[in-house]
């Protein structure tokens, strides 16, 4: 692969003149502390992502090379995911944006170079409403007033954005106007690609820390859900169900997957902490024969049900369970799957081993965990015959990472 920028041994680089060799600038870079090297070009960030992830998984790449690619186009406004922290300013009232660099503090964001600019201007028209309502900030640790974040999550295919507020447990009488009022701001937006509010969502967290993200949600108006298109399949979305953030990860990370898997026509397939079926229903319209999605979120199951019906796709069956306790008969031809950033921790490693695939597609979004992961995979008879990073998070010191893995014989 040819870089565009051309490194020396004491790590400086020969600038090009294309777009995707600039830096970004950004009014919040320094404070805000979502991106941490929006200021170094994407090929710098590459190239020590790529070092630092083969330093740390050469223990079992034996040889196999890390696949990875320089995007064709800058990354910018990619994110199609929006969640700020609302906290009591000097004023006393609500301001709502990124938590800054290593800090409880909020700023608000004026304007942001990875996230979808229509959601950036979605999340700058919350704060005033909060104020007109007289709504007050979440206090960490006290359960003191009642609205902790706001989110929204768009669907790149569609452009349908899915909108909501977090607050504690107990009423919410001005949930209603909130809503309203945050729809008709929403209206008066403007974007270069068709946007549209389909839904508000009342979130209720039950915990008293800096966790932002809901444990129940209820429409405060219109739907409870968005509908994506991507790869010629139709994914519905609950407000309870993750998705990834990355308008481009159909091409980042599922075609790179899916190349890795290979021709899957005929075999059978468990989806490991599948989701929505984001991952099973490819392989299912790949041509695999009976495809087992593992899924313990409530929401995502009941989505990953409709999707296999409405994508006709009958071979996919749903089992709500956690993957490490899931009932499930060994030997399938692939095994997939995609854990939370802690990785598959010991009873997920157990049962990855106890079920025999024949092949195991782990997709990790942290290396160490992967590493942890991959040392216990290898141990119990596979090896690892394909690596790749995906770079979902530009701007970010963190990866995506796919290895495939063959039982030995």
């Amino acid at each position: 692969m040819l870089l565009r920028w051309r490194f020396d041994y004491t790590c400086r680089a020969v600038p090009s003149r294309n777009p995707i060799d600039q830096p970004m600038h950004c009014a919040h870079f320094g404070v805000c502390g979502s991106c941490s090297l929006l200021d170094q070009p994407i090929a710098w960030q590459l190239h020590d992502k790529v070092a630092a992830c083969e330093a740390l998984l050469a223990p079992f790449l034996a040889g196999n090379p890390l696949q990875w690619e320089v995007p064709r186009l800058p990354q910018r406004h990619f994110r199609t995911k929006l969640l700020y922290p609302v906290r009591t300013g000097p004023d006393r009232r609500p301001v709502v944006g990124m938590f800054e660099w290593r800090s409880h503090r909020v700023v608000a964001i004026d304007e942001c170079q990875t996230q979808d600019e229509w959601l950036t201007g979605l999340g700058r028209a919350v704060q005033p409403i909060l104020h007109e309502l007289e709504l007050r900030a979440f206090d960490p640790g006290r359960r003191r007033a009642i609205v902790k974040a706001i989110w929204a999550r768009l669907a790149g295919g569609t452009g349908e954005v899915l909108a909501g507020i977090v607050t504690a447990p107990g009423a919410f009488a001005e949930g209603a106007e909130f809503a309203a009022r945050w729809q008709a701001a929403a209206a008066a937006l403007r974007s270069r690609r068709p946007r549209q509010l389909v839904g508000v969502v009342h979130s209720v967290s039950d915990r008293d820390d800096d966790f932002l993200l809901g444990d129940r949600h209820s429409p405060l108006l219109g739907r409870d859900h968005v509908v994506d298109r991507r790869d010629g399949l139709t994914f519905r979305v609950s407000a309870g169900s993750f998705y990834q953030v990355h308008a481009g990860a159909h091409e980042l990370l599922y075609r790179p997957a899916l190349a890795l898997c290979g021709d899957v026509r005929g075999q059978t397939v468990i989806d490991g902490y599948g989701g929505v079926g984001t991952f099973g229903l490819r392989l299912a319209k790949a041509g695999a024969a009976r495809v087992t999605i593992v899924e313990d979120n409530p929401a995502a199951c009941r989505d990953a049900e409709h999707n296999a019906k409405g994508n006709s796709l009958p071979q996919v069956r749903v089992v709500r369970s956690e993957f490490g306790g899931a009932n499930l008969p060994a030997g399938a031809d692939l095994l997939v799957v995609d854990p939370p950033r802690a990785g598959l921790g010991a009873s997920g490693q157990k049962r990855a081993l106890s079920l025999q695939p024949r092949r195991v597609l782990c997709v990790a979004c942290d290396a160490d965990s992967l590493a942890r992961d991959l040392a216990v995979l290898t141990a119990g008879g596979y090896r690892l015959t394909a690596a790749r990073l995906c770079d979902l998070f530009p701007h970010t010191e963190h990866v995506e990472v796919l290895t495939m893995l063959e039982r030995r014989q």
